[in-house]
């Protein structure tokens, strides 16, 4: 893992913003004394309240997201209560998992969630209901915007990226929207490389370039599916890749001159290749995570804490500094230059447009075996 560059390649690196890191850990370093002192007897902490083990087994994606996550967030937890905090990661069959164990005792107790693992395990009460109202009152500080995108009973909104557009520098002109991907320069490179395993992403691009329904709306009426649709072929994709790794060999192999991915697992490494740019549209679209707890755990209250612990402005704070995410409360300060790329208010995080996978899912099936023959026939 990387960390956050001194300075980033091609034209859009603007000077750091001086935000102080030590002031962050003093805080942090008092308020997790404070908060282990007043809530270890009437929390649910350390063994009580229904907790037989003092490991919280979280799940968080696999790659640099799994790598910084812990990084950042295992420290505060474990200075905050009186507990071991386990990370696993992965990217697939997470419900499964949950599916395949006994009701009374899942394969761990909180994971995160993105638009169908979340939208697929509330459905099928994998996730416990999560008590706002008694253990996760930081919820009050996140965004209205972020809360209203899918419903909130089981999973908080914590984190996520936007979109980013990737661009080898030897192009005749730079990719700095989404529509470019259908540019000549585009259409005349090597090709674009695109997630092949979420498919809505690259559909969310498509569908902010097309612009003919406001805020990415064409995946969610059906009269622009078409339309969608054709732009995404029209995009000359020559790499699908599983990963931000697959990502920059394709570009080193001369497989892709550009590429849709991640802000999250580019931004902090940017440096290590100087031959690629990036752009961050204005109009653009990302992802968002939200944390559930997972059905049957005997840590749900512990499970929901730490869940709170995420959405805690000072600790988002803290978080940046090892990973460019957004986060979604209105008190947290970003590290370095990253406000400059990620949404800082309201208005901001609205301009974002996030999958809203209730409104989705009557056609998720069609798009998805379409994205399945566009990869077969490549």
């Amino acid at each position: 893992m990387s960390e956050r560059p001194n300075s980033q390649s091609g034209a859009h690196h603007v000077g750091d913003t001086g935000h102080s890191a030590v002031n962050r850990r003093s805080f942090l370093g008092v308020a997790g004394a404070a908060a282990t002192t007043a809530m270890a007897g009437c929390s649910g902490m350390g063994g009580s309240g229904g907790d037989s083990t003092p490991t919280l087994r979280v799940t968080a994606w696999s790659g640099n997201y799994g790598e910084r996550f812990e990084k950042a967030i295992k420290p505060i937890f474990e200075s905050r209560f009186d507990a071991t905090l386990e990370v696993n990661t992965g990217w697939n069959s997470l419900l499964a998992k949950i599916q395949s164990a006994p009701k009374d005792d899942p394969p761990f107790d909180v994971t995160v969630t993105c638009e169908p693992v979340y939208y697929n395990g509330r459905n099928a009460g994998l996730f416990e209901p999560l008590r706002y109202e008694e253990n996760i009152p930081n919820i009050d500080h996140v965004y209205d915007y972020y809360k209203n995108v899918r419903p909130i009973t089981h999973g908080a909104p914590a984190d996520g990226a936007p979109l980013t557009i990737l661009y080898r520098d030897s192009l005749d002109q730079p990719v700095e929207t989404w529509s470019d991907f259908t540019s000549q320069t585009v259409q005349n490179s090597a090709g674009v490389g695109v997630d092949s395993g979420f498919w809505i992403y690259p559909l969310l691009g498509a569908a902010v370039g097309t612009d003919a329904a406001p805020s990415a709306g064409e995946l969610y009426q059906k009269q622009y599916h078409d339309t969608l649709m054709d732009t995404l072929e029209t995009w000359p994709i020559t790499g699908w890749a599983a990963s931000g790794t697959d990502v920059w060999q394709q570009f080193r192999n001369g497989i892709i001159d550009a590429a849709q991915w991640y802000f999250g697992q580019v931004y902090y490494d940017m440096e290590n290749h100087e031959d690629v740019s990036f752009s961050m549209p204005s109009a653009n679209a990302g992802y968002m995570d939200n944390w559930a707890v997972v059905r049957g755990t005997s840590k749900r209250t512990l499970g929901e804490q730490f869940i709170n612990m995420l959405l805690d402005p000072e600790v988002q704070s803290k978080w940046s500094e090892d990973h460019p995410l957004f986060f979604t409360t209105d008190e947290m300060t970003y590290a370095g230059d990253l406000g400059d790329y990620l949404p800082t208010n309201a208005e901001e995080a609205q301009q974002m447009a996030l999958p809203r996978w209730d409104d989705l899912a009557p056609y998720s099936e069609t798009f998805s075996n379409k994205f399945k023959r566009m990869k077969t026939q490549s």
